[in-house]
């Protein structure tokens, strides 16, 4: 209601504030653009369920793999290689 009161003019309208719809209005609002963002209920409920999954599964394997890599049975062999050079 009271946006319609206002009659003010937005460059961008995003339909859905969930992990998407929010992540998409921030971009934009942060290149200068002025937005709006309409949600049906609670904001980030959900609606982008799989999205924050996939994100959550992509971080977690990032973290395994950084935590291999650094175990001291990885970085022996390049240790003692070097210790042998000097």
């Amino acid at each position: 209601k009271e946006l319609q009161q206002k009659k003010k003019e937005f460059d961008l309208v995003v339909v859905g504030g969930g992990a998407t719809g929010c992540g998409v209005a921030l971009d934009a609002a942060s290149r200068g653009l002025s937005v709006v963002l309409v949600e049906r209920g609670d904001f980030a409920s959900g609606t982008s369920s799989r999205s924050t999954k996939l994100l959550w599964a992509g971080i977690r394997y990032m973290g395994t793999a950084i935590a291999r890599l650094l175990r001291w049975e990885s970085l022996k062999r390049p240790y003692t290689a070097l210790i042998e050079t000097m």
